[in-house]
């Protein structure tokens, strides 16, 4: 299966306040860190952003990474998906929101080994709960035009275009409960952070106690 890794980071982070691809994560833009979970899972990474000049360009084009702003400009996700498709040949996106800090290599290879397996889908949604998380999901190409006559339309909510496709649901447990968190907040960054100290405590715990 063809896949085309795709970052979108169009948002205005207004909750956040600040550019949620910039925030510090282990020493490195959190996008940077998520490019490179991406590339290490040998896909080629798209970045769509609407202010490439804040981003670290330096850095990214080194992954090989390549930045693209919103199709037709921004209106959310759907116009980030319409331009992911153009910019590529894959057969197929692995979407991703420029929020999820512990989205990692292990999550990508699972979660892509899992759409492996699977027959008969267009869209492969990973879930927490009860909620969906359209922005980590994989997306046929059979779905571009679904995407661009929602664009076209001025439909720009996610879910009623998923309502028109075939969709799976990326089984929970297939992933750390954490790969779908969204670091939308000031508060959720606190919390991320401290999860992340938690996890990092841990491992060094069991290296000492080899």
């Amino acid at each position: 299966m063809d896949v085309c890794g795709v970052i979108l980071a169009g948002g205005k982070s207004s909750r956040m306040g600040t550019p949620k691809e910039l925030l510090d994560w282990g020493g490195q833009p959190l996008i940077l860190h998520l490019a490179k979970a991406i590339v290490h899972e040998q896909l080629p990474c798209l970045v769509i952003s609407n202010r490439p000049e804040r981003l670290p360009s330096y850095e990214l084009s080194k992954l090989g990474v390549t930045i693209k702003p919103d199709e037709g400009g921004s209106y959310g996700p759907i116009s980030g998906i319409v331009t992911g498709f153009q910019h590529t040949e894959a057969e197929t996106l692995l979407v991703v929101s420029c929020d999820l800090p512990f989205l990692d290599e292990q999550a990508i290879g699972q979660l892509l080994a899992f759409a492996r397996r699977e027959q008969e889908w267009d869209a492969l949604v990973a879930a927490s709960g009860q909620k969906l998380h359209p922005l980590l999901a994989v997306y046929h190409r059979r779905t571009e035009a679904c995407w661009r006559e929602a664009l076209q339309a001025g439909q720009y909510r996610l879910m009623d275009t998923l309502a028109r496709l075939r969709m799976k649901i990326i089984p929970p447990k297939l992933l750390d409960r954490w790969a779908t968190y969204n670091a939308n907040t000031p508060e959720q960054y606190r919390e991320a952070l401290l999860e992340k100290c938690r996890r990092e405590a841990e491992a060094k715990q069991k290296q000492g106690g080899l």
